[in-house]
């Protein structure tokens, strides 16, 4: 995306604020404008201390002090020289006191703005994150993410706003010094012009090389993020395989290039700033010069030299403000590239018009292809023609080695993917043509890695549930043995469960994951592996809890310990993709075929 629209883009986030936006712009201008007025002033105050400068001083006060004079000597007759004794500070008490009053409203509403749109655009991403397809989370790490919401919407919001409070600020500032200096000089002010060309040529040059060094920056900082996240996450790993060097090498290798971009960034908007700076120094060592000897023929009165030379020398700090602005820009449109580019990434898709209330459960996979990256026509496939059906109520099991597709063949009854080839229909009608929530509502998942959220032990149950019944939880609860430990905990159903439930047990964990899918009380469930981290007597009550619960529901479970799964309806051996065998236990083992050994082999392990 190109930097023009895309910073329009950023703006639009902002206008949307419009009537803050012009208040806080309004303030800011005016507190520049009270600066430059301000300066201005010197020249009435010295001019009004040469010999019987006093009466020439309520002269050559501007407009507004003749006329604050000759309303005062209407009413209160008084000479020039006290009226110049007391407006000329009136009107600099005036002036500061309005830059107090401007500056504040200016200060709070950037702050304000600033930080709406920052949480405006995270409100944006974390609502595309919840929709996008499980395809983008195979290709963008957790830890990159992380930063576009964290650290590039922060990026963004300081381009957005602050950028433009600095140009409308310095803007102001540059443009009234420069009117300033026309009226006390126009012979001098068109001399300071001629640097304007020079300065230009370097901002842009600076501009091109401090874009690239802040993308890369912005990919840098999203391997930190990773790297830490990976650490972090995989700490258990790491401490008991012995990985903390390498761990730490990779952390020091991301640092390091962190550090690498943000000195060339630093180098860069140094040079341009010291340029810049050199430039107006020289032109300004010109202008003194040529003012000194204007001054010397009369040309400029005392006043109006100190009057210039103030202009002139407080015109660089807007001056060097406005040469530095390229800099957050560019860092700024470089996350902010970062940011639309979550925000435009292609959500889940859901095309389906019809609507469900409660499925039959009756599923039929015709001639089912799928490939990861469908991109890519080199990439393996990980489903190739799958036929199946399966009855409603029935119980299937998916058992083969791993990469056999039988994780894959589950991932596609919720639309966790999208068949590649072929068509899934549940009670006859396709997949694709149900809406999308309609659909996820007929299935509860129970997976071997458990997910809690850091909320109660109640809300976990009840989840995704916006009025949560009591009674239901606890009722989900007996029938998953869980009920007596929840009650056990501090503050029992309120209890909270911690990051990812990590106060709980590996058993109370799954459990809590089988209450939740008994609660949703959906007609279809998908169960991987659902008691593997159960010791034996909790592995007992819940294997009761579940053969209950698949009463009467189509229950298709990923299986890896053939001994759990010996019961079902149907067995249905996945091998590269395809279906090798199906059959109930006893008839696949009779047949001795890829089952057979597959069972065998695991009861000699477990013997």
């Amino acid at each position: 995306m190109q930097s023009r629209p895309l910073y329009f883009r950023l703006l639009r986030q902002f206008l949307s604020h419009g009537g803050v936006l012009a208040a806080t712009l309004i303030a800011v201008g005016v507190a520049s404008l009270t600066d430059v007025l301000l300066i201005r002033q010197l020249q009435n105050v010295v001019d009004a201390l040469r010999p019987q400068g006093i009466s020439h001083g309520a002269e050559v006060a501007g407009g507004v002090l003749t006329t604050v004079g000759h309303w005062i000597d209407r009413f209160m007759p008084v000479d020039a020289a006290q009226a110049a004794l007391w407006t000329i500070p009136a009107i600099i008490m005036a002036l500061a006191f309005l830059r107090m009053v401007s500056s504040f409203a200016g200060d709070y509403g950037s702050s304000w703005l600033s930080n709406r749109v920052q949480a405006d655009l995270r409100g944006q991403m974390f609502r595309r994150i919840l929709r996008l397809p499980n395809g983008y989370f195979d290709q963008s790490s957790t830890g990159t993410t992380l930063s576009r919401v964290t650290f590039d919407a922060n990026q963004v919001s300081q381009a957005g706003l602050n950028v433009l409070n600095v140009a409308v600020r310095d803007s102001v500032a540059t443009a009234g010094y420069l009117v300033s200096l026309f009226t006390i000089d126009w012979q001098l002010a068109v001399f300071c012009l001629g640097l304007l060309p020079l300065v230009a040529i370097v901002v842009i040059f600076a501009g091109r090389r401090m874009r690239r060094l802040s993308e890369s920056a912005q990919h840098a900082m999203g391997e930190l993020t990773r790297v830490l996240d990976e650490s972090i996450g995989g700490q258990r790993v790491v401490k008991i395989f012995g990985g903390q060097e390498y761990e730490q090498r990779r952390f020091d290798d991301v640092v390091r290039l962190n550090r690498q971009l943000a000195v060339k960034h630093s180098a860069t908007a140094a040079m341009n700033s010291g340029i810049i700076m050199m430039l107006v120094g020289a032109t300004l060592s010109a202008v003194i010069y040529f003012a000194l000897v204007r001054a010397q023929q009369g040309a400029l009165s005392p006043g109006a030299f100190v009057a210039f030379m103030g202009s002139l020398m407080a015109m660089q700090s807007p001056i060097k403000n406005l040469t530095k602005i390229n800099e957050p820009l560019q860092r700024g449109l470089a996350a902010a590239k970062s940011v639309f580019g979550l925000i435009d990434a292609p959500v889940e898709t859901d095309e389906g018009t019809r609507t469900l209330g409660r499925a039959a459960g009756r599923i039929e996979l015709q001639h089912v292809g799928f490939r990861y990256g469908v991109t890519d026509p080199d990439a393996a496939p990980a489903l190739r023609d799958v036929s199946l059906a399966i009855a409603a109520g029935e119980t299937v099991a998916l058992v083969g080695g791993s990469g056999s597709g039988k994780t894959t063949l589950a991932s596609l009854l919720p639309r966790f993917y999208d068949v590649t080839s072929g068509a899934i229909l549940l009670d006859g009608v396709d997949l694709r043509d149900y809406r999308l929530a309609d659909l996820r509502q007929q299935i509860a998942l129970v997976s071997q890695d458990v997910v809690l959220f850091n909320d109660t032990l109640a809300a976990n149950i009840a989840y995704g549930d916006p009025a949560p019944d009591q009674a239901r939880i606890e009722a989900a609860a007996r029938a998953a043995y869980a009920h007596e430990f929840i009650e056990r905990q501090p503050q029992g159903y309120a209890t909270q469960v911690g990051e990812n439930g990590l106060r709980l047990s590996g058993g109370q964990r799954q459990r809590l994951a089988i209450a939740r899918a008994l609660y949703k009380d959906a007609p279809i469930l998908i169960l991987d592996e659902a008691t593997s981290a159960l010791d034996t007597e909790s592995e007992r009550q819940v294997q009761a809890a579940l053969e209950r619960l698949m009463t009467g529901r189509t229950t298709v479970v990923i299986a890896h310990r053939l001994s759990t799964i010996e019961n079902a309806d149907r067995i249905v051996v996945m091998n590269g993709g395809a279906i090798a065998e199906a059959g109930t236990h006893a008839a696949l083992l009779a047949e001795g075929g890829l089952y057979a050994r597959l069972y065998q082999t695991q009861k000699q392990l477990t013997a």
